[in-house]
């Protein structure tokens, strides 16, 4: 039995935050007042993606390819729905395909009341899954063992596939024709083969139940380093740093969120490095934030 059919514990989330109630009937509004939407520098864009992304060990960002199939277990049905709509909703926009139901899970959610033990029972049972083996298809060692011993409520795992720019996937130490290569291009990409989050509900609080979706769309849709601080930006990805500061939350993905997504799926596959991804990254957050372009050096 693999990984994809593994039995976890079931769990209950925290139901969605009741909306504020219309106002009273008869209610005026004595005054507007229009504030415009303040304008982010290019240097903030540049950090907020060079803080986000979290390379392979390729040294480059990864992606999905063109189809992404969400599974979740562990979750009572109306919420594990809500995640896989958002999930399917966010992956839509940014031009995947979103798997029939019944499709073999690539990216799989776990939500679990002991997620130390959960994720040391699975990497136990199902070491291949996690790639655990193979340094050439998931990120660093050390990143791994980070994983594992993670204290965060939501934690992820990517590992990739070898496959070149073309899209001919490949094991390692066989020979495949590439096109050319050069200065700019690797000749080969960084595709996600799957995707494993496991989220524990004894470390979420409480929280809207569409902030936290988003949040694992964010980690699942993209590589995102778990150890990012993005301080005084407005993202889903600091749903928990927001609430342990007294911060209200942001409802879900917000426009900066959406950018970078934006930004990772338009990017060259088949960079050389992966700071050549994040330059193309900015230049599409600038353009969609409506940044002013930096200066020409």
């Amino acid at each position: 039995m693999s990984i994809w059919s593994a039995a976890a514990l079931s769990v209950a989330l925290l139901a969605q935050q009741p909306a504020a109630g219309p106002a009273e009937e008869g209610s005026t509004v004595e005054s507007l007042v229009v504030t415009a939407r303040p304008v982010p520098e290019t240097e903030a864009i540049e950090a907020f993606v060079a803080t986000v992304a979290d390379e392979t060990g390729n040294r480059r960002l990864g992606r999905w390819d063109r189809k992404v199939c969400p599974g979740v277990m562990g979750f009572r049905p109306r919420y594990g729905q809500l995640i896989l709509d958002r999930i399917a909703a966010s992956a839509v926009e940014i031009g995947l395909e979103v798997g029939e139901p019944g499709c073999k899970p690539n990216m799989i959610i776990f939500g679990t009341a002991d997620s130390d033990a959960l994720t040391k029972d699975l990497v136990k049972e199902y070491p291949a899954a996690f790639a655990k083996y193979d340094d050439g298809i998931r990120a660093t060692r050390a990143s791994f063992e980070a994983f594992m011993v993670s204290k965060a409520p939501v934690r992820w795992w990517h590992v990739t596939r070898r496959t070149t720019a073309d899209g001919q996937q490949y094991n390692r130490g066989d020979q495949v024709r590439v096109r050319q290569v050069g200065r700019l291009n690797s000749g080969t990409r960084d595709d996600f083969d799957r995707v494993i989050i496991v989220m524990d509900v004894t470390r979420m609080g409480k929280l809207r139940m569409s902030s936290l979706a988003d949040y694992i769309a964010m980690v699942g849709l993209a590589q995102v380093d778990p150890d990012a601080d993005l301080a005084g930006v407005s993202s889903v990805l600091n749903l928990f740093a927001d609430r342990e500061a007294g911060v209200e939350p942001v409802p879900g993905m917000t426009e900066w969120d959406k950018a970078y997504l934006k930004g990772l799926y338009a990017a060259k596959r088949d960079a050389r490095r992966g700071t050549d991804q994040e330059e193309d990254i900015t230049r599409s957050m600038v353009k969609d934030l409506g940044a002013p372009p930096p200066p020409k050096k």
